[in-house]
């Protein structure tokens, strides 16, 4: 009888520690800080106390990597009575990749985006342990003219993402609109596949009713849920629960109540529980489902929604416009083909564009060359593109756009 009870015993003891070994151990910040302090680094650019619960993702219950937002550094730390801190970086940079997402995938550590120096990173880096730094993963089918990501989350081995793209027209910084992506991309063979894309007018894009969120100043990531902290000035905390499945991010009546952790108080999730650890280490819970909701903004939602909006003046002016359209076009390549597309003037200037073969030229060199450039803008972008159609079906040159390489709002001409 007396081993029965102790064979009990030491199967709930075994259960309880399991419990208590799924549940984030403390994190005594100060003593971290502390260690981080020994390597010398620029203490303006860790901000340590008020991105280090947003810049931190799990290992397992007693590691932990820390990425000081908007930087390169990576530490990894062994929770403990007594945390052990080791540097295990030597990259440096500080630049565009402020707000980065920050996952783990395969025991890997993952960034993809991030923002900063008046300027934005669309693509995907991880950590190579051998190397001690960062490379760039190569996306299949990704968007060559993604230009900055607005919303991205990681759900399994799959990464959604809503991407804007840098405009076609050559005065993007003058458009009203902004095209969108929303897609993700496979975690395993890293390819990207796009789900919807739409356009969207650019005061639709900030603020409270934009198409992505500020990820906050704590972060706790579970495989179904994100908990996301805000700092305020009062010194309170506001959280937001975001569902990954469903692309929702809620405000409810339960998280309104919870203070602001500090690692030795701690706010996590565990499977479809949220869990509030306070200073003494008592443990409050709520089911996500029990809770009222103040607030919800759907995403996913919000894009498809995007991809079906219309105007009803659309459906009115559209034929008129596409008769115009037409008469136009009509007009003006009958007048120009007559007067200003003989076979001379083609002939004339294919032999000076010979000449330049595998160069890359401006856009007013071109107009140089195609005689054009003493016209109206509009003008000459009509007859630089007719021209160059022209040469490039008889097939002696090649005239190819490409974009510039010190500002991809412009392009330049490739001749072969």
């Amino acid at each position: 009888m007396i081993s029965k009870k102790i064979i009990l015993c030491f199967f709930f003891s075994s259960l309880f520690f399991k419990g208590v070994s799924q549940s984030p151990k403390v994190i005594d910040t100060l003593k971290i800080h502390e260690q981080i302090r020994l390597f010398g680094l620029d203490e303006a650019s860790l901000l340590f106390k008020s991105d280090f619960f947003s810049s931190i993702v799990f290992k397992n219950d007693s590691t932990l990597y820390y990425n000081p937002n908007g930087t390169l550094h990576l530490f990894e730390i062994q929770l403990g009575e007594t945390p052990k801190v080791s540097k295990i970086s030597n990259s440096v940079y500080k630049g565009h990749n402020f707000n980065r997402l920050l996952f783990i995938h395969d025991e890997i550590v993952y960034s993809y985006g991030g923002q900063g120096l008046f300027n934005s990173f669309p693509g995907l880096i991880y950590f190579d342990l051998s190397l001690k730094g960062w490379l760039e993963v190569d996306l299949k089918n990704y968007p060559q003219n993604a230009n900055k990501i607005f919303n991205s989350w990681k759900i399994g081995n799959k990464l959604m993402v809503l991407l804007s793209h840098y405009s076609e027209s050559e005065n993007n910084y003058k458009d009203e609109s902004y095209k969108f992506s929303f897609g993700e991309i496979d975690l395993e063979n890293f390819q990207f596949t796009k789900k919807h894309e739409f356009e969207a007018p650019s005061i639709n894009v900030s603020g409270d009713q934009g198409f992505g969120f500020y990820k906050g100043n704590y972060i706790y990531d579970s495989d179904l849920y994100t908990l996301h902290g805000y700092y305020k000035p009062d010194g309170s905390c506001e959280y937001r629960l975001f569902d990954k499945t469903l692309g929702i991010l809620y405000r409810n009546s339960q998280l309104d109540s919870f203070e602001c952790v500090n690692g030795f108080s701690y706010l996590y999730i565990k499977e479809s529980s949220i869990y509030f650890r306070n200073q003494n280490g008592t443990l409050k819970s709520f089911e996500i489902n029990s809770a009222t909701t103040i607030r919800k903004d759907n995403f996913i939602q919000q894009y498809q929604s995007q991809v079906n909006k219309f105007d009803p003046y659309i459906y009115i002016l559209l034929p008129i416009s596409i008769g115009i359209v037409f008469l136009f076009f009509r007009y003006r390549k009958r007048n120009y083909i007559e007067s200003n597309s003989s076979l001379q003037e083609l002939q004339e200037i294919e032999t000076k564009l010979i000449k330049l073969k595998a160069s890359t030229i401006s856009k007013n060199n071109l107009d140089t060359i195609l005689s054009i450039s003493h016209y109206s803008y509009e003008t000459i972008k009509t007859r630089r593109s007719s021209l160059v159609n022209q040469l490039n079906e008889k097939g002696n040159v090649k005239i190819e756009r490409v974009r510039k390489q010190d500002d991809k709002r412009f392009y330049d001409y490739k001749i072969s």
